[in-house]
Formats: C-alpha cells, structure tokens, sequence
C-alpha cells in the first residue's frame, strides 16, 4: 500500500501540529518542492546556540528531512515506516577515510535511535557524514507522537556530538601535519 498524496501532507501536516506545540520548527513541502517526494522538514533541537533570528543563516540550522516509505502491498503487512534524514556538515578534510569510518563505527554504537553513515552526493565528490532514523508505525493507524518528537530529539543529541567528535578530530589531524 503506499501513501496518496493527500495523505502524506495529512499525516506530515498532524505531526507538524504536535512538533509546533512543543515548539520544534517543521514544515510540509508539497512533492516537488524540496525532492521528489512530499517532505517534513524538521529543525533538529540543538544544544548551540542560535544567533539573534535576522543573523540566522541556513548552515547555523540542523535540518533533517522526513519521508514515508512507499511499500508495495506484498511489503506492507503490518507496519508503515518515516525516515528522517539528516546532513551534518563538517570539514574532513584532514581526515583519512578509513578513520572517518572507524569514528561512525564508533559513534553508531552509542547512539540509541538511527545511524550514522558516510555519502558522497556526486561520485569523486566529498565526503559527508549523514544521519538517519526510522519511525515504524502500525499500518492503519497515525504514527505516534511521542515516538516522533523523541526520535527528533535523539536526532538533535547526534547531530551535536557527531559535529563535534568531527571537527575535533579534523581539527586534530590538522594539527598533526
């Protein structure tokens, strides 16, 4: 069964309403406007503090994107699932690939909700180091809200000590030579 339209900018539209009211930015955007599919755009909950809101710039955001998983109806016997996405932009420069993966390796231990993993968007372009989570729910009925919101909030939690953990030892190797 995968989702209509209507129905993923209902279901976005719902959790939106109870992100909003534990005062956690998201927003719906109509299939198109942001990929190929309909999108709940969540402003991750971050320990940094933001500048002033006219100061605010895209980069000081930690955005994760949300998308329902269209499954066909031999797939979908009982579950329906939302995945959050998430970049996290740090330098690597420094940094040998291999000790990039041991450090998400690292990470993806500690972490109690999603994954940590490393991308590249174009082939022989840079690296990055991306977050992922799944919700499941049960087929027939809205997702839950607290599982949701806690999600998003282990989310925020990541994408601080994985920006962190990076820029430290990128900052490290740096240092190094």
């Amino acid at each position: 069964m995968g989702f209509t339209e209507k129905e993923k900018i209902e279901e976005f539209t719902r959790l939106r309403d109870v992100l909003d009211s534990i005062e956690i930015a998201s927003e719906v955007l109509p299939k198109g406007e942001l990929s190929e599919e309909t999108t709940l755009l969540v402003c991750l909950p971050s320990a940094e503090k933001l500048p002033e809101e006219d100061e605010v710039k895209p980069e000081d955001l930690h955005m994760a994107a949300g998308y329902l998983v269209d499954l066909d109806d031999a797939e979908q016997k009982l579950a329906k699932y939302l995945l959050f996405y998430s970049q996290i932009p740090v330098d690597l420069s420094a940094m040998k690939v291999e000790s990039v993966l041991l450090m998400i390796n690292e990470l993806n231990k500690k972490v109690r909700v999603g994954h940590y993993f490393l991308s590249q968007l174009e082939e022989n372009g840079p690296y990055m180091v991306q977050y992922r989570a799944t919700v499941s729910g049960m087929c027939d009925l809205p997702f839950d809200e607290g599982v949701v919101a806690d999600t998003i909030l282990e989310m925020g939690i990541a994408y601080d000590v994985a920006r962190e953990a990076f820029t430290m030892a990128n900052e490290e190797c740096k240092n190094r030579g």
